[in-house]
């Protein structure tokens, strides 16, 4: 058996119908689709990317709008039934125009403060690369997934990321359902779909790559404690913080690393398992909340918090990520790894070389 569970061949039939029931592949996933899923309105820019408005996303537009539930998706050749899913936080946004580049979100498009900020800043797919994931070099070929969590703020910044998008613990595989079904629904360029739901391909989900960057603290640490993600009804998952531990509830990050841990499945290198990364840099505010998120895993674990933490280091010197951060990934299923590398560089340098270590 794999996963502790048997596999199901999915038809695209079978798998619309199981959304509707809450059953997708190995996974339950609570995800109201229609049989046939409404996929008019999404945008297919070129024969591996492309952007979705499931009615499934967390945030709700306001009356003649859509942006607030765009979903940036990309979908290699011959996809793994594993996903990656990625929060950007206040900087940045998900839209794109059909020739993939950056679209100002029309949530922001009318305020004078918010349309600036859009205008300095790319969407988050492009500015980190993960339109550049190379399966070559990272062993993993996965549907990348990057929603919307940013919402028009009247602070000080132009954007935030509203609480309670995945408050509803069924939310997260309900939303990963419904962007499979619109990319089955979806046709590219050359007129196929992006996803084709029968045969090999989609044997159930076998893995997450849950992870967010920056002002995503929040959406992320309520993702966390989802049922997707967690042991018996979820699959096994890496959760990847990149800092983002700016808040001080982190009451879903230490949950699930206590119950992978209780199911005897947190570790690195088995694929039944779940891993946790938390990416932060030393003497700012993520520092210190990741000092306390390290001693509650450590104490929930059994364990000295000084064992789960390394650094690393980059610049002049040389980068130490091969001969002392690499191996560690290898071995450990949790990690708090202190960083020399600015915060918007985070995400860019490390999700590839996450994906590389992982499962």
């Amino acid at each position: 058996m794999k996963n502790d569970v048997m596999p199901v061949t999915l038809t695209r039939r079978r798998l619309l119908r199981a959304a509707l029931s809450g059953l997708t592949g190995l996974v339950a996933l609570s995800c109201p689709v229609r049989a046939v899923p409404d996929c008019q309105d999404d945008v297919a820019i070129d024969g591996a990317t492309a952007l979705l408005f499931p009615v499934q996303a967390p945030l709700t537009p306001a009356p003649s709008r859509r942006d607030a539930r765009a979903v940036w998706a990309r979908v290699p050749p011959h996809p793994a039934t594993s996903v990656l899913l990625f929060l950007h936080g206040y900087n940045n946004y998900v839209t794109v125009d059909v020739q993939g580049r950056s679209r100002i979100p029309d949530w922001a498009a009318d305020d004078p403060a918010a349309r600036a900020g859009a205008l300095s800043k790319p969407a988050a797919p492009l500015v980190y690369g993960l339109d550049r994931l190379n399966s070559a070099r990272t062993g993993k070929s996965l549907v990348v997934l990057v929603p919307e969590d940013g919402a028009l703020a009247r602070r000080s910044f132009w954007a935030t990321t509203p609480r309670g998008q995945y408050a509803d613990p069924a939310r997260l595989g309900a939303l990963i359902a419904a962007a499979f079904a619109h990319l089955a629904c979806l046709r590219r360029p050359d007129g196929l779909p992006y996803l084709s739901l029968s045969g090999p391909d989609m044997v159930g989900l076998e893995r997450v790559y849950l992870c967010g960057h920056s002002g995503a603290g929040l959406p992320l640490q309520e993702a966390a404690g989802s049922d997707l993600v967690l042991p018996r009804a979820g699959v096994p998952t890496d959760l990847w913080l990149f800092d983002c531990t700016y808040w001080g509830n982190v009451t879903n990050f230490v949950e699930f690393c206590a119950r992978w841990h209780g199911a005897g499945r947190l570790g690195a290198g088995r694929r039944n398992a779940a891993r946790f990364v938390c990416v932060y840099r030393p003497h700012t505010q993520t520092e210190a909340v990741a000092d306390i998120l390290r001693g509650q895993i450590a104490q929930a674990l059994g364990v000295s918090a000084a064992t789960l933490v390394r650094d690393h280091i980059t610049g002049d010197t040389g980068d130490n990520f091969a001969a002392e951060i690499r191996p560690a990934l290898l071995t450990r299923g949790v990690l708090f790894l202190r960083t020399s590398l600015p915060h918007d560089d985070i995400p860019t340098y490390f999700i590839p070389r996450l994906l590389e270590t992982a499962m």
